[in-house]
């Protein structure tokens, strides 16, 4: 057992224990574990009292976006759609998002996310969120009732209660703030994601560069292991090799059975490719697990532990980017109960009265049905042969 299944089994435990210790709080409900809280309720109020103007400002900008974000996901949802009925491939581009640990295969329908950047990443989401509702909602002068999380088997969520009648009183400008809010939220922070990664790796790159390709071992019989290929790779046939791109770069018009100039810290060395096992027109040099080897600014190795770490923090913050994007866009399809679908039936009961909602309703069908078909469309139609 690996220690990344070891630490999600130790999450586990311990949060059953804190469910099981605050289980008077928690409320049981559809399958559901919800844990209502009113702390933090007061700085809500405060922070709306003051900054109402500004909030509303950027509500307005939220109904904005949030209106360009659900026609552009829409389109995304129907080219999909079109796709996987138009090509042999038969695939979606649309995935649930769930947790996965190494080794698990998660069916088709799913985007495996390791379990700590998935469960780190969904925090960060909905507290985002879920605040940026409680705060519109209070500028717009609607009761918070209560907020708090809730627990789907061990998929965790979070919720805000505004007051129902007030807001259903408030004028559609308002309604739509309020709505918008969550998605804008979360589509503003996957932004400032894009900065702190743009920002994180130049604050690397001042301190380690890529100096060359290692590899572990060399393919047993191969011209690389006759010729004792030793040293990083830094050159192919005079090109630059520094990363992994650069080594996909240099090989990509090589064809098996060509020889190459492979040169090394340790000298250069003229070597005949062999074959890829798993594909026979791709030439392989004869290494074995390549990694990129970094150095200092002082020109010393830098260690695999910190390369880890450094890769780890920057596949967080892409990870963090991608859930605020994906549920931001998400939560903006024209489907109750989502933001958006509460947007469109906003708006339809404001022109349509009474008829409004089932309007609302039907158009909720309709989208429901499309997201159902690409997540397990493309398996039916390739069982059914169509």
């Amino acid at each position: 057992m690996n220690i990344e299944i070891i630490t999600v089994l130790a999450f586990l435990f311990v949060m059953g224990i804190v469910i099981y210790r605050d289980r008077k709080n928690f409320e049981f409900k559809s399958g559901l574990i919800l844990r209502r809280s009113t702390k933090g309720k007061e700085f809500i109020y405060r922070f709306a009292e003051k900054n109402e103007k500004v909030l509303k400002i950027i509500g307005t900008v939220g109904i904005v976006i949030g209106v360009l974000a659900s026609f552009y996901g829409s389109y995304l949802l129907f080219k999909s759609t079109f796709d996987i009925f138009s090509t042999k491939t038969k695939e979606s581009t649309l995935r649930l998002v769930l947790p996965s640990v190494e080794g698990v295969n998660m069916p088709g329908f799913v985007l495996g996310v390791p379990f700590w950047y998935w469960i780190i990443a969904v925090f960060v989401v909905m507290f985002i969120h879920e605040p940026m509702h409680a705060f519109l909602a209070r500028a717009e002068k609607i009761d918070v009732k209560s907020f708090g999380l809730l627990l789907f088997i061990i998929l965790p969520g979070a919720f805000v209660e505004p007051n129902e009648r007030q807001l259903k009183r408030k004028p559609l400008l308002s309604k739509l703030r309020v709505f918008a809010a969550g998605s804008f939220g979360n589509i503003l922070a996957a932004g400032i994601m894009i900065l702190l990664i743009i920002g994180f790796n130049k604050i690397v790159s001042a301190f380690i560069n890529p100096a060359g390709i290692g590899f572990e071992s060399l393919i047993a019989g191969s011209y690389a292991e006759s010729a004792e290929l030793n040293g990083l790779i830094v050159k192919i046939n005079g090109i630059d090799v520094k990363t992994l791109g650069d080594l996909s770069n240099a090989m990509k018009d090589v064809k098996p059975g060509d020889e190459i100039q492979v040169t090394t810290t340790k000298g250069t060395y003229n070597i005949k490719t062999i074959s890829d096992p798993e594909n026979e027109q791709r030439a392989l040099i004869g290494i074995q697990k390549p990694y990129v080897e970094y150095m200092s600014i002082s020109n010393k190795p830098v260690s695999k532990n910190t390369i880890s770490v450094i890769e780890w923090f920057d596949g967080l913050f892409a990870w963090i980017f991608i859930l605020n994007l994906g549920v931001g866009v998400f939560n903006l399809f024209p489907l109750k109960p989502l933001d958006g679908g509460l947007m469109m039936e906003a708006i339809a009961q404001h022109f349509f009265k009474d008829k409004g909602k089932t309007i609302a309703n039907y158009i909720s069908i309709f989208f429901l049905l499309l997201i159902l078909f690409n997540l397990f469309g493309p398996k039916m139609l390739t069982l059914l042969k169509i």
